[in-house]
C-alpha cells in the first residue's frame, strides 16, 4: 500500500508537534520533589518551595548556593538565608558579613553566635505571636504562627526584637548591623504553615528586600572535599531541553526506521513484466539489507516463471523439485538447494543466487 506525501507530511506534523510538547511538559511542569527541610526546592510539607515561588513571582531570583560558593556569588545587592544545617568556620561567615549583602539566619543559635547575636534561644510548645514592636514589616504581617523557639539577648540594646515571648523574640535584627537579622523558629516560612496568619507577608518583606536571594546551606568542610560537577554551571532549562531532544529524536528514528517483515504488494498503475517487478522488490530489499527476503523473492519469482504449464500454484515443494530437476538436466539435490535450501546470508551471497536464478531459467526455456 502506497502513502501519500500529504499524509507523511501530516504525520511529521503530528511528531513534531508532539515532541515539542514533551520538551514544554519536561521543561514547564513542575514535578513535585522533596529535598532536604527547608530546601527551596522541595514541595515536601517541611520545603520552601512556596515560598521561593511567591518570591520569583514579585522578581527575586532565588538560588540554592553551597557554603564554598556563597562568598563569590554574593553582592551588596543580594539576601543570603543561613539554612539551619549550615555549617562553617568563623572565617567564612565573617567573608559573608563582609559582602555587604542582606542576611537573614535560621533556627541554629550556633551559627547566629558567629553572626553577631549574643544570646540563647527559649523553647515552648507552637504557638501564633503578635508583632508587638515597631517594625513597619511586622506590624503589616501583624503576627505570625507557629512559633515556638525565641531569642533572649544578652543585652537588649544590641537588637531590635519581634513577635516577643518569655524574654526573647520570635525575629531579631543587630542594631549595630541593620543588615542582619535572626528568625530562631523558621518553621512559619515552610510549605505547610506559609499561608496562615501574616506568614507570607512578613517573609515576602524581609526576604524579598533584594533582587537576588542565596539559599545557602551545607557543611563547609565536605564541599570542599568534593569536586564541583561539570554541569554545575548549565542553565536549569538545559536538562529538560536534552531530555526532549532526545525523545523527539527517537521517535523520529521510530517513524523512519526501516520497517521489517515482507513487503506489501500494490496495484501498479502500468503493466510491468514479472522480471522488472522482481528486479525491482530485489533492489528494495537490497537497498533494506533484507538478504533473507530478497533471496526468498528472487526464488519465488524464478519458480512461479518456469513452473508455468508444468505445475500447479499449490504443489508441494518434493514435487517442484522433481518436475524442475527433469525439466532442467540437473540433479534433485542441486535444485532443492537452489530453490530451497541454500541459505543467503550477504549481498555476495544474494547477487550469485540471483546470476544462478537466471541461468537455470535459461536452460529449462531454452529445453
Amino acid at each position: 500500500m502506497s502513502v501519500s506525501p500529504r499524509k507523511t507530511s501530516r504525520s511529521s506534523l503530528v511528531l513534531a508537534i508532539i515532541a515539542l510538547l514533551a520538551v514544554a511538559v519536561i521543561a514547564f511542569v513542575d514535578i513535585p520533589q522533596e529535598g532536604e527541610p527547608y530546601s527551596p526546592t522541595s514541595t515536601a510539607g517541611d520545603g520552601t518551595r512556596a515560598l521561593a515561588q511567591i518570591l520569583g513571582d514579585h522578581g527575586v531570583k532565588v538560588t540554592q548556593a553551597g557554603v564554598a560558593e556563597a562568598e563569590d556569588l554574593a553582592e551588596a545587592d543580594t539576601t543570603i538565608v543561613i539554612d539551619p544545617n549550615f555549617s562553617a568556620p568563623t572565617e567564612v561567615t565573617q567573608a559573608l558579613i563582609e559582602t555587604r549583602a542582606t542576611i537573614v539566619v535560621l533556627g541554629n543559635s550556633f551559627h547566629a553566635e558567629d553572626f553577631g547575636f549574643d544570646g540563647y534561644t527559649n523553647s515552648f510548645p507552637p504557638i501564633p505571636l503578635a508583632a508587638a514592636c515597631n517594625d513597619p514589616d511586622a506590624d503589616e504581617a501583624r503576627g505570625i504562627s507557629p512559633l515556638s523557639a525565641t531569642f533572649t539577648p544578652t543585652r537588649t540594646q544590641d537588637v531590635l526584637g519581634c513577635f516577643p515571648q518569655l524574654g526573647g523574640y520570635g525575629w531579631v535584627q543587630l542594631t549595630s548591623n541593620p543588615r542582619i537579622s535572626y528568625i530562631p523558629d523558621p518553621a512559619f516560612l515552610t510549605n505547610d504553615y506559609l499561608a496562615d496568619h501574616g506568614n507570607a507577608a512578613f517573609a515576602l518583606r524581609k526576604l524579598g528586600t533584594q533582587p537576588r536571594l542565596l539559599w545557602v546551606g551545607g557543611d563547609y568542610w565536605e564541599s570542599q572535599d568534593q569536586d564541583t560537577p561539570q554541569w554545575a554551571g548549565l542553565p536549569s532549562w538545559f536538562f529538560p531541553l536534552l531530555a526532549g531532544l532526545a525523545l523527539s529524536a527517537g521517535w523520529w528514528a521510530f517513524y523512519r526506521g526501516r520497517r521489517f517483515g515482507k513487503l506489501v504488494a500494490e496495484p501498479m498503475p502500468v503493466i510491468v513484466p514479472a522480471s522488472e517487478a522482481d528486479a525491482g522488490r530485489g533492489q528494495l530489499y537490497h537497498r533494506g539489507r533484507a538478504t533473507a527476503h530478497a533471496a526468498n523473492s528472487l526464488r519465488a519469482g524464478t519458480i512461479s516463471r518456469v513452473a508455468r504449464g508444468r505445475l500447479s500454484p499449490t504443489s508441494p515443494r518434493d514435487v517442484v523439485v522433481d518436475v524442475l530437476a527433469q525439466a532442467s538436466g540437473r540433479g534433485p539435490a542441486e535444485v532443492d538447494d537452489l530453490l530451497y535450501s541454500r541459505p543467503i546470508t550477504s549481498d555476495a551471497d544474494l547477487s550469485r543466487l540471483a546470476d544462478q536464478l537466471n541461468e537455470f531459467e535459461r536452460e529449462i526455456n531454452d529445453r
